[in-house]
């Protein structure tokens, strides 16, 4: 059913765009805050290198002039008191300056580490906001691509790709539910006992003439499927690892099938289904493509722009003025069939006499990028928020109308954001986290893993949780995440994916480097190896700063080596 707009015409659009608007600002304020954040950092590092250089040429000034002050000072003979004295000032002279020359690139060494570790959990967290922004509104901005490709160890590999309309693209990794149809090889006998087609089939030990023959197919495996909203194509295989079978392509309507063999198989190639067979065919990848549309979002595991690695983007700019491009002139249509200039209006008919509006007030997406530098918000200017026309019109009461504002959405802390003071926690608060996480060890002690997962994950995911001090937080973490993993079930990532991002607003708020560890463990759980490789990284440059010889060097070293 597709969208009204708030002058009741009828719209293109078939998905609640003002919670897309609403979302794609956030994005957009979120990665820019945090191109301001990474441009300060690089300006800091400027800075910090400059003054050490400038430290370190005065330091050798300073010491070249007490060495030759000690070489031109009356000394008396070789050997004397004198001179003695002197060659030992002049040896404290050198270690002193050695020394002090070292302290200063260690602390040039150690700030750099500690910066660089700031924007590389930026990026981190740009990357996590991508991640939520493509996978609320992703599909609707673009043709998305669902592949799931039999592997050769009896499982299947399920992804999502796309193409953003504001430059970028993406791949996600779908997750495959314990009891969806792809848990397991697909083989067509699971779907009906007896499926039987017509199709060419080699006949004769001489003559080895091509005739149509009823074939069987309920032997058959479906090793791959691809599908979007136009194309759907299926492999169809008597053996996983052979390629004999049929190849299934439905486009537009159109069914295509060809049969697949050895070159030397006068059979292969495509054919045309009896007309009693489309039926069946259809059934088949019907079944299978809705197996495919069931498969959740686990993970955004590729997104470029511009042929780069989206996290390693010089700057968001460019990302932000192209996505402000693509969502203006669905903003202008909407804001013009509005009846009330202050405010953008969708509706939607639920029957004859009654119909559900929901709105979002210019002001209060204003707000949203209303925190950024002028220059910033100059970004935005395209939305049209700045200037409010026009008079209000009374939308019209000839039906019922059920009117819902677009609320606002929950983003992660912005990397740029300064890092409030966590309220006090009181022993009773402390108490209750205690004994909340106790009764889920006892839950997972006795075998029940997903029950305790999705305890775990509505303790990590209430608001209560955020208040208690960071060290209780950490504690609870450590207990999840450095415990040893669990098979896989949507419970058990559930609970991982909320603990990534209760761990990353932890590093956000005070880089330590234990917190990064269980950032890259729980990216490990993910299975994202290459962020979980640049958290460990950054956590064991911050940690050789500190103590090279500590106990968490050691540990992370191990990490590192083992996702080589």
């Amino acid at each position: 059913m597709r969208y009204l707009y708030g002058d009741s015409t009828e719209s293109q659009l078939e998905s609640n765009f003002l919670e897309l608007l609403r979302d794609a600002i956030d994005f957009a304020v979120f990665v820019l805050q945090a191109d301001e954040k990474i441009k300060a950092g690089k300006a800091e590092i400027a800075r910090l290198s400059e003054e050490a250089s400038a430290e370190l040429a005065r330091l050798d000034a300073f010491a070249e002039g007490v060495a030759g002050a000690i070489a031109s000072g009356e000394k008396g003979a070789e050997g004397s008191p004198t001179a003695t004295c002197a060659m030992r000032v002049s040896e404290l002279l050198a270690g002193a300056q050695s020394a002090t020359a070292s302290a200063v690139r260690a602390k040039l060494a150690s700030d750099i580490a500690a910066i660089e570790a700031e924007e590389a959990s930026a990026r981190a967290a740009c990357h996590d906001a991508l991640q939520a922004f493509l996978d609320s509104h992703g599909a609707d901005d673009t043709r998305a691509t669902r592949r799931i490709a039999l592997l050769e160890g009896g499982a299947y590999d399920a992804t999502m790709s796309g193409q953003a309309t504001f430059g970028i693209d993406w791949i996600f990794a779908l997750n495959i539910a314990a009891e969806n149809l792809f848990a397991s090889p697909v083989r067509l006998e699971r779907l009906a006992p007896h499926i039987e087609i017509h199709a060419p089939q080699v006949t004769g030990w001489l003559t080895k003439e091509v005739k149509v023959k009823p074939q069987r197919l309920e032997r058959h495996t479906a090793t791959e499927l691809v599908t979007d909203a136009l194309r759907t194509f299926a492999k169809l295989r008597i053996e996983a690892s052979v390629e004999t079978g049929f190849d299934v392509e439905i486009e537009n309507g159109a069914i295509k099938v060809t049969r697949v063999g050895p070159a030397d198989d006068a059979s292969v190639g495509p054919f045309e289904l009896e007309e009693g067979d489309v039926a069946t065919v259809t059934s088949i990848i019907e079944k299978i493509t809705s197996a495919a549309m069931q498969l959740a979002n686990a993970r955004l595991v590729e997104a470029t722009t511009d042929g780069a690695p989206f996290r390693e983007a010089p700057t968001f700019v460019p990302i932000v003025e192209r996505l402000v491009a693509r969502i203006a002139p669905i903003v202008a249509e909407i804001s013009k069939r509005s009846l009330t200039p202050t405010e953008l209006v969708l509706r939607r008919a639920l029957s004859d006499d009654r119909r559900e509006e929901f709105f979002v007030t210019k002001a209060t997406l204003r707000e949203k990028f209303d925190v950024l530098p002028p220059p910033l918000r100059a970004l935005f200017s395209p939305l049209g928020f700045d200037q409010v026309t026009g008079k209000s019109t009374p939308p019209p009461m000839s039906m019922r109308t059920d009117r819902k504002e677009i609320g606002s959405s929950q983003p992660s802390i912005p990397p740029s954001s300064p890092p409030s003071s966590p309220p006090p926690s009181s022993s009773g608060k402390n108490e209750s986290l205690v004994e909340a996480v106790k009764k889920i060890m006892i839950v997972l002690k006795s075998g029940r893993t997903d029950e305790g997962y999705a305890q775990y994950a509505d303790l990590l995911s209430s608001d209560g949780f955020a208040e208690y001090r960071p060290d209780d937080q950490r504690q609870a973490l450590k207990l999840l995440l450095l415990a040893k993993a669990p098979d896989r079930s949507d419970a058990v990532m559930r609970a991982y994916r909320i603990a990534l991002k209760r761990i990353q607003t932890l590093v956000d708020m005070h880089a330590e480097p234990a917190d990064y560890e269980m950032l890259g463990v729980a990216h490990v759980q993910l299975e994202d190896r290459a962020a979980a490789s640049a958290a460990f990284e950054i956590a064991l440059k911050l940690e050789r700063a500190r103590n090279p010889s500590s106990d968490l060097c050691a540990s992370l070293g191990r990490r590192i080596s083992q996702l080589a």
